[in-house]
């Protein structure tokens, strides 16, 4: 075994040393200087604003993948007939979300469906203009990869879910259902129109973030439950193409699902 000296770097006391064998090199790096503590730290401020410099190169580099994403973002789903804003106890924002997640439950899917929730948490933006819609838009008002989740919920078990969102303060979004607030307890709840029946079992479409236990509720935990990898934010583009496809623009009704 042949040792061959490498470099010694004698101002910082360590010896890079390198040895052959079989036809392999291997290199060990020795120190016998003690660590040193940090004894300083420099920074310095580079304002960014309309005064700095564009960089050409940076520019011209990113600019084939920035125009192929502007033009997938930019893409025109669906028009929106008004105005809509996140809101409690009645959010009408929410609730077009909640309309897109139970359409596409029983179209997209073909489950079995009876009512939608939005956690109120999980709107993003706090206003959807009137106008168009596009993908931009449905990235902003759900930019997380949450999945559909279809749920077997009892009555009771419901009943405990819209309580604990009457004590929140109501807000998010329901499609399906819809309850009034009374010294922060959900009372006339109906489902589909008729009043909640605590015996009966229910279809219920939420996020996988709720049905895990995401703000606090664990009661869908161990219930019957259906997933198919599919996203909220791929159901509001589907809500949104199909009325687009049918020439139509979506319309969210002015009733409060929600009351108080």
């Amino acid at each position: 075994m042949k040792f061959i000296l490498i470099e010694a770097l004698l101002r910082q006391r360590k010896l890079m040393l390198a040895f052959s064998h079989a036809g392999m090199v291997v290199v060990f790096a020795l120190s016998c200087r003690a660590p040193q503590a940090l004894s300083e730290i420099r920074f310095k401020d580079y304002p960014v604003g309309k005064s700095a410099g564009v960089d050409s190169v940076y520019i011209q580099m990113l600019a084939p993948y920035s125009d192929s994403l502007s033009k997938s973002m930019n893409e025109v789903l669906c028009s929106n007939e008004r105005e809509l804003f996140k809101d409690q106890p009645n959010s009408d924002l929410g609730n077009f979300m909640a309309d897109a997640y139970l359409w596409a439950a029983r179209e997209i899917l073909k489950q079995p469906a009876d009512m939608a929730f939005m956690n109120h948490g999980g709107v993003r933006i706090n206003r959807l203009g009137k106008g168009v819609i596009t993908r931009t838009n449905a990235y902003e008002m759900m930019p997380f990869d949450n999945q559909l989740v279809n749920v077997e919920v009892r009555g009771t078990v419901l009943r405990q879910f819209v309580d604990r969102l009457a004590v929140e303060g109501g807000g998010g979004g329901v499609a399906g259902i819809n309850y009034r607030i009374v010294d922060k307890k959900a009372v006339d709840i109906r489902v589909g129109g008729q009043p909640l029946d605590d015996n009966r079992v229910y279809q219920m479409v939420n996020s996988d973030y709720v049905v895990e236990g995401g703000g606090g509720f664990k009661g869908f935990q161990s219930l019957p439950q259906l997933r198919e990898g599919y996203l909220l934010r791929d159901a509001i583009i589907d809500y949104c193409r199909m009325h687009n496809n049918k020439g139509m623009s979506v319309q969210v009704g002015t009733e409060k699902r929600i009351s108080q």
